[in-house]
């Protein structure tokens, strides 16, 4: 279907005056859903895995995925080469990463149930280019910042995680590095949080910037994407051989017993089933929330700036930033950010109940043990991470240069890290570009563990991760209260997303829950029209388009 609409287009279709609504009619589930499903469906993901994971003795943590990535590849090397450049000491030997390969099914299923994939979509090899180096500093920036943004954000964000504030301030700062570096080569164009082919095509045959993926006017090379199609379908079936026949790496380099080798425990097996279920479902919540919205957190990041800039001046902020009018709906919506605040508040709920009433702190929280010894906790609270805790301890320069790294390379990427992995399952280009080039990232760490293991372990700017035990160590009532008030903040921000974000898309509060980026699209082009302000943005999206093709 679509290449038959797409040939249309090579044939000069006729210019239209109102855009179709390719939605009119469509079931649910091949349709985008509303923004605020991602917050529900990302948080329900990390619930599970806090209560519930490994099953029978769980850890209370909030997911974890680039360390498990860093294992499945060196799996990979190890299975094909003999040898491991990843797995140069134990805690990295293979072993299965099932939270990422739950979520590539569920968005490739999700594509099937909707009858597109996105193999369509067509980037310059510029922006490919950017692509590969931020998987490359994305994956190095998850080794010295002590994790992802899926971790810190939508982990650390809930947790209270004082670490995690600190890494994502210095994310967003490099988010914004980003979309200046990219604005100034004519390629923030590209960044969207999601394609329709429909509204994709609608915008081509008017000459609109949002058209540019789907246009004959960006040259794809096929022999690049059938490539990387080889590269993924071996990587693949290489995990798939070490899910069913395990791998010996370490027990022939680090003399581990296989029953005590993290590939033994991961792999399939009916002991290690149920937990593999488990993993696999949290993976799939992550997928779909991909899937069916485009959420991010790039985009949750750095929405309430972009936001604010739109609501300013639509013709400066989309002159400034080169951003579509797509995107440029989508941050005045202020959906992205109501997701993120929705996951950051369901999410520390549970946490906060936890920590509450049961006395159970989320375990990657970390203290020095001078102050571990003096900490009161409601119910007798103890920290999982006391001491030298090389990934869970503040350490300035790295937690800074890591998070740096995470915010540029989110952002040339064209998604987060989890984003990407549902990408790879809609067969976007730049999901399958990210499999190389986030195993070259890991190497510099990898390589020279010492190095960067030493940097990690010195230089601490608070001697804990929990912020209500850093202002009141003594108090477990204060800490309560100042982890009640904190989620009080966010559901505010929720309140105050969809409020604000239902004014500007010219709709009620109530309507902006049912709608999906392309349904704000529409309805932001009535408000546009009554407002006289449509001949502006038509003609500001063939400016952008103009420059894009530059």
């Amino acid at each position: 279907m679509f290449w038959k609409v797409h040939a249309s287009l090579r044939q000069g279709g006729v210019r239209m005056t109102k855009f179709q609504n390719g939605y009119a009619g469509v079931a649910w589930i091949k349709r985008q859903w509303p923004w605020w499903t991602a917050g529900v469906l990302t948080a329900l993901a990390e619930i599970i895995n806090f209560l519930f994971l490994p099953l029978g003795h769980p850890k209370h943590k909030f997911i974890g995925v680039t360390s498990g990535m860093a294992r499945m590849l060196a799996g990979v090397e190890s299975t094909l080469f003999g040898g491991s450049l990843i797995a140069t000491k134990p805690d990295y030997q293979p072993a299965i990463q099932w939270v990422i390969i739950g979520a590539m099914i569920a968005a490739l299923v999700l594509a099937w149930l909707e009858g597109e994939t996105r193999a369509w979509v067509k980037y310059p090899k510029k922006i490919l280019l950017f692509v590969a180096l931020g998987a490359f500093l994305f994956a190095m920036g998850t080794r010295v910042a002590g994790g992802c943004t899926l971790h810190h954000l939508l982990g650390g964000f809930p947790a209270m995680n004082f670490k995690s504030w600190v890494v994502m301030l210095s994310a967003t700062i490099g988010a914004l590095i980003g979309f200046v570096i990219l604005r100034n080569l004519n390629l923030s164009q590209y960044f969207k949080s999601q394609e329709t082919l429909w509204f994709t095509l609608e915008a081509a045959k008017q000459g609109w910037v949002d058209g540019l993926p789907g246009s004959d006017k960006v040259k794809e090379s096929k022999a690049i994407r059938y490539a990387l199609y080889a590269i993924l379908l071996v990587i693949m079936a290489l995990i798939a051989y070490n899910i069913v026949a395990g791998n010996d790496y370490a027990v022939r380099v680090f003399g581990v017993p296989f029953e005590k080798t993290k590939i033994y425990g991961s792999m399939l097996s009916a002991r290690n089933l149920p937990n593999i279920i488990m993993l696999l479902i949290v993976g799939a919540l992550l997928g779909v929330a991909v899937a069916k919205t485009g959420f991010g957190t790039e985009c949750g990041l750095i929405n309430p700036e972009l936001g604010r800039e739109a609501e300013q001046g639509e013709k400066a902020a989309a002159l400034r930033w080169r951003i579509p009018y797509s995107l440029r709906t989508v941050f005045i919506s202020y959906q992205p950010f109501a997701a993120l605040s929705l996951h950051i508040f369901l999410t520390g709920l549970v946490m906060f109940i936890a920590f509450a009433f049961f006395g159970v702190m989320e375990g990657h929280h970390w203290a020095t043990e001078a102050f571990a010894a003096k900490y009161v906790g409601p119910l007798g609270t103890e920290f999982h991470r006391v001491g030298t805790s090389i990934r869970e301890n503040t350490t300035l320069s790295m937690d800074i240069f890591g998070g740096l790294l995470l915010g540029l390379g989110t952002i040339f990427m064209i998604g987060c890290e989890f984003r990407n992995y549902g990408r790879t399952g809609l067969l976007y280009i730049t999901g399958l570009l990210i499999w190389p080039f986030f195993y070259l990232g890991y190497l510099p760490y990898t390589l020279a563990r010492d190095f960067w293991d030493g940097l990690m372990a010195s230089g601490h700017y608070a001697p804990t991760t929990f912020i209500p035990a850093l202002i009141a160590p003594q108090s477990p009532t204060l800490q309560v209260l100042i982890y009640a008030l904190y989620l009080a903040f966010w559901l505010y921000m929720v309140v105050w997303a969809f409020k604000r974000g239902a004014r500007n898309v010219g709709v009620k509060p109530g309507d902006l829950l049912k709608m999906s980026s392309e349904d704000m699209y529409l309805a932001r082009m009535e408000k546009l029209k009554a407002e006289g302000r449509w001949d502006e943005v038509v003609e500001l999206e063939k400016e952008l388009f103009a420059m894009a093709e530059k």
